[in-house]
């Protein structure tokens, strides 16, 4: 007859003998070791998810690319009295792609002198 307590023996034996005080801490260590890899799971995720963002919008970016260079150049190939003409001045032309650049509700542009007659 073999007298040795079995590993399942030993963990009946030992919950049997468990203080409440003692199952209240391991659930809360469970409960805490949960709320961890979640955490964990929720931080990889996000990073997955930001590094895609990203290369969307660099793709995104190299796909507008040859469009916004070619108006570039348009717009450089304009006289001052024609940037003027569209509200734009030639130091703009560097920002003219910047997403804060044309804001809605912006200061009304100077009319032309015919418009102003035809309104009057």
């Amino acid at each position: 007859m073999d007298a040795r307590i079995t590993k399942e023996e030993t963990a009946i034996l030992l919950s049997l003998g468990m203080r409440p005080r003692t199952q209240a801490v391991d659930e809360i260590r469970i409960a805490a070791l949960r709320a961890r890899d979640e955490a964990i799971g929720n931080a990889v995720t996000n990073a997955f998810r930001n590094v895609f963002r990203g290369l969307g919008a660099a793709l995104a970016f190299l796909a507008s690319y040859p469009e916004r260079s070619r108006t570039l150049h348009q717009l450089a190939g304009l006289s001052d009295r024609e940037l003027a003409d569209i509200g734009l001045e030639r130091s703009d032309l560097s920002r003219v792609f910047d997403p804060g650049f044309a804001v809605p509700g912006r200061a009304a542009q100077p009319q032309p002198a015919t418009a102003r007659a035809l309104a009057a």
